[in-house]
This record gives C-alpha cells, sequence and structure tokens, in this order.
C-alpha cells in the first residue's frame, strides 16, 4: 500500500530546514567579539604617558593569509593607539614607559548549535536540534609590559569568527577595532 503524502508536514519539514539554514547562515554573519583582560589586583595605569611597541613576534599566525601581513599588522597597531591616545598613553620611541606586544592567531573550530525546540527549530531528518558549525576563530592578545622589570602590567585578548573578514579588509579592520575597543574596556586607569 502506497504512503499517503502529507502536505503539512512537508511544509514543516521545509520551513524547518530553512529556518536551520538560515540559523546558521546568521550566526556566521553575525559574528560577535568575545573580549576580556587580566591583570594584577589593585594595578593602576595612569601613572604611565608613553608607550612604545616591542619587537615583533616570531611565532606564526596560523594561516597564511595574516603570516607577515604589513595591511593587518598596520591595522591592529592603529586600532591600539587609538585607543591608548583615548586613554592619555602616547607613543614615544624614546624611554617609553610601556612596551606594547600583540600576538593573533587563526585556528579551526567545531560548534555544535542546538536550536530551541519548543520554537519548532528540528532537523528534518530525524527530529533532533543539533547542528555542527564549522569556522575559523581569531585570537588576537595585546601585552602591556614595563620596560625595566620586563613584567606584564596587563593582558587583553579578544577571539571572534573571522571566516568572512579575512578576504574583506574593510571588515577586517572594523572587526580589529572592535575587538581592540572591547578588550581596552578591561584597561584599569
Amino acid at each position: 500500500m502506497p504512503k499517503s503524502f502529507d502536505c503539512a508536514a512537508a511544509v514543516r519539514r521545509r520551513t524547518a530546514r530553512a529556518v536551520a539554514v538560515c540559523s546558521v547562515a546568521l550566526l556566521s554573519a553575525c559574528a560577535t567579539v568575545n573580549a576580556g583582560a587580566d591583570f594584577e589586583p589593585g594595578v593602576r595605569l595612569d601613572q604611565y604617558r608613553t608607550f612604545d611597541w616591542a619587537g615583533g613576534d616570531s611565532l606564526p599566525v596560523g594561516d597564511p593569509r595574516l603570516d607577515n601581513n604589513p595591511f593587518f599588522d598596520s591595522r591592529v597597531r592603529a586600532a591600539v593607539e587609538l585607543e591608548f591616545a583615548a586613554r592619555g598613553l602616547n607613543r614615544s620611541t624614546v624611554s617609553p614607559d610601556l612596551v606594547v606586544h600583540y600576538h593573533a592567531s587563526v585556528r579551526q573550530r567545531v560548534d555544535v548549535i542546538r536550536a530551541d525546540e519548543g520554537r519548532g527549530y528540528s532537523s528534518p531528518r530525524d527530529g533532533r536540534s543539533e547542528q555542527v558549525l564549522e569556522y575559523e576563530e581569531g585570537t588576537l592578545i595585546v601585552d602591556v609590559a614595563e620596560p625595566k622589570a620586563k613584567a606584564i602590567l596587563w593582558r587583553g585578548w579578544a577571539q571572534t569568527d573571522v571566516g568572512g573578514m579575512l578576504n574583506d579588509p574593510r571588515e577586517m579592520e572594523k572587526r580589529i577595532r572592535e575587538s581592540v575597543r572591547k578588550m581596552m574596556l578591561k584597561f584599569p586607569r
């Protein structure tokens, strides 16, 4: 006996599939920047007025699109210098109070997304609401150190999905600025 066709069920399955695909697309398009910082409790950086960049980083970024990329380097430095200037820190190559160093890395990540079944999101095949999302996670770390003591006083970090920005210079600049701005919100002054 042939199976009967349930038109409403087919529409629900197609709608659920479309919602699931759109959810994944939106999650990757709206890459949020997670940022934070760590420093010794009670540290005050308002006594410092100048900074300069420490020597270059010999560690690879892990992505040939960014390794030894002068445009990426200048975007990171410009974003940090902008945030420091807003906090009263100016660049000086002569006896700076602080030295700044950054490191960036990119790695492949896998994330499982659980959609809210109560809102009708489900997999059209088996009714489960899990999806696997692969993406490229970028991490930017900025260290601020006292050159005489050679001690790190503050470390800021930011992580985000970098998939779409690596091929779009404007998006890259925007995401770098957002990353540095968010980590600098934790800069003790």
